[in-house]
Formats: C-alpha cells, sequence, structure tokens
C-alpha cells in the first residue's frame, strides 16, 4: 500500500510539473510565434521576434536565479552562484561562436534567423533548469 501511495504521488508531482513548465513555456514561445507568424513579416522582423523571446527567457533565468538566492540555503547557493558564472562563460563563448559561424561563414538573411534561434535556446535551457530546481524546492 506505501508503495502505490508513493507510486500515485510521483505521477502526479511529474504532472503538476510538467502542466507548470508547459504554462510557462507557452507564455514566451507563444508571444514569439504570435509575432513570428504576421502576415508578410520580413527576416529582420522575425530576427527581433526571436530577440525578444530570448530577452524574455533570460527575465525567466534571472527571475528564478533571485528566487534560488532567497530561498537555498547559503552553502547550496554559492555552489549555484559558481555554476552560473560557469554557464555564463560558457553562453558568452558559444554565443560568439555562433555569430562568427552564422553571420561570418554562411550567406543569407535566414542564417541570422537560425543564430538567434539558437542563442535563444541556450537561455531557455538554463531558465528552465533554474526553474526546475526552484519548483523541486517544496518536494
Amino acid at each position: 500500500m506505501k508503495n502505490l501511495i508513493t507510486l500515485i504521488l510521483l505521477f502526479l508531482s511529474i504532472y503538476i510539473f510538467s502542466q507548470s513548465k508547459a504554462q510557462q513555456e507557452n507564455l514566451i514561445d507563444l508571444t514569439e510565434s504570435k509575432c513570428l507568424n504576421k502576415k508578410d513579416i520580413s527576416t529582420a522582423e522575425m530576427r527581433n521576434c526571436t530577440i525578444k523571446a530570448k530577452e524574455s527567457w533570460d527575465q525567466e533565468l534571472n527571475k528564478y536565479y533571485n528566487l534560488l538566492k532567497s530561498k537555498l540555503p547559503k552553502s547550496a547557493f554559492e555552489s549555484l552562484k559558481e555554476s552560473q558564472k560557469q554557464w555564463m562563460m560558457y553562453r558568452d563563448k558559444e554565443f560568439a561562436f555562433i555569430s562568427k559561424f552564422y553571420f561570418e561563414l554562411k550567406e543569407g538573411t535566414m542564417w541570422n534567423i537560425v543564430a538567434e534561434n539558437q542563442k535563444k535556446d541556450i537561455v531557455k535551457n538554463r531558465a528552465l533548469k533554474l526553474k526546475m530546481y526552484y519548483e523541486n524546492l517544496d518536494y
């Protein structure tokens, strides 16, 4: 009986977490999608839609970093802080490579959109990771 209750609680927590994650993704991703699906949109406008989405994911990242800062014990936060510094160094180097690759080696404005989308995904993935850490504090 105890195992059954544990299993049910596990499935419920996974379901609740997945719903919460989907809702947040939808707010930013739906806004970007709506922006990208305008009639007669130029590649420059498409790029700007993705840049705005990346900025929104960056705001989410900062929101969850600060929430974790306020909730984590000092030693755990110091570990997160170091991890975040290392991630930022990775992000900056990856952004530099993406820019060099797509803006210098590839031809055509569509590659600008691909580059910005890849940069957005890097920030989005980190924001979702920090959100997951924060949400798991209550379990």
